[in-house]
């Protein structure tokens, strides 16, 4: 059995970094919850075609691995990421 996770929001943030000489595009998203207050998740973008269609308030859903290392969950993107038809980037200020 193969079970599949996405992670649907409204992107908050692009973060760019590199690390060891690598690239990486993370993309973060704000996560409210009456027990732990805000949390930010971010998503390892691994899809080169994606990061074309990353911008901020983008409403996407993203099908993500993750990895649990000393009590901290890392997010991956594991396949092709979809856009909200109600997202326009046109409108985005």
């Amino acid at each position: 059995m193969k079970n599949k996770i996405t992670i649907t929001g409204k992107i908050s943030a692009i973060l760019e970094k590199e690390y060891q000489g690598t690239k990486t595009t993370q993309v973060q998203f704000l996560m409210e919850s009456d027990s732990k207050g805000i949390e930010v998740i971010k998503v390892k973008i691994t899809k080169d075609e994606d990061k074309l269609k990353l911008f901020k308030d983008a409403i996407v859903s993203i099908p993500v691995s993750i990895v649990a290392v000393n009590g901290n969950l890392y997010y991956s993107q594991s396949d092709y990421m979809s856009v909200s038809n109600h997202t326009n980037k046109d409108t985005q200020k």
